[in-house]
């Protein structure tokens, strides 16, 4: 059963990422991914980290999805055309670089769940031991990310003064 609802969750995520990539409007592309985010959510779910569900939930399908499409409707209030013109060869790619990510995830997940069986036993972690390990051996990349997060905000605002 837990195969099952976790094939499914899988297939229902990816197909909200590609929606995010495939879609022309901006604010559908960003509902997509809120979409895509609590699918993953529900994976985590299955694979019973209930911790890093309910980070996934509240802080990226939450937060960071609300500033994100805050952050649209301020830099494109009234036409939805794109920033950059599409070029041919970057879509291509970009599609066949997202389908052999997609295979490879899918496949790493089907073998797994074949490693697993029917006994699918999860490890559980204490969050005292995500805390210790977050802000420990991975304190630079987590630092780091909240500065990438608060480039892209200015160059949004940067956008959006410029139109």
């Amino acid at each position: 059963m837990l195969k099952a609802i976790y094939l499914i969750l899988f297939v229902g995520t990816l197909t909200t990422a590609a929606l995010v990539v495939f879609l022309n409007r901006t604010v559908y592309a960003a509902l997509a991914l809120i979409a895509m985010m609590l699918g993953l959510t529900g994976i985590f779910i299955v694979i019973q980290a209930p911790f890093v569900a309910l980070i996934q939930l509240f802080i990226y399908a939450g937060a960071i999805m609300v500033l994100f499409l805050y952050v649209i409707m301020l830099v494109n209030p009234r036409h939805d055309e794109p920033l950059l013109p599409p070029l041919l060869t970057r879509r291509w790619l970009a599609v066949t670089l997202a389908v052999f990510l997609g295979l490879l995830l899918a496949a790493w997940s089907v073998y797994a769940l074949a490693r697993a069986g029917d006994s699918v036993v999860f490890q559980t972690v204490a969050v005292a031991d995500l805390a210790n390990v977050m802000f420990s051996k991975y304190l630079l990349p987590f630092e780091l990310t909240s500065v990438l997060l608060l480039i892209a905000i200015v160059g949004a605002i940067l956008i959006a003064r410029r139109s």
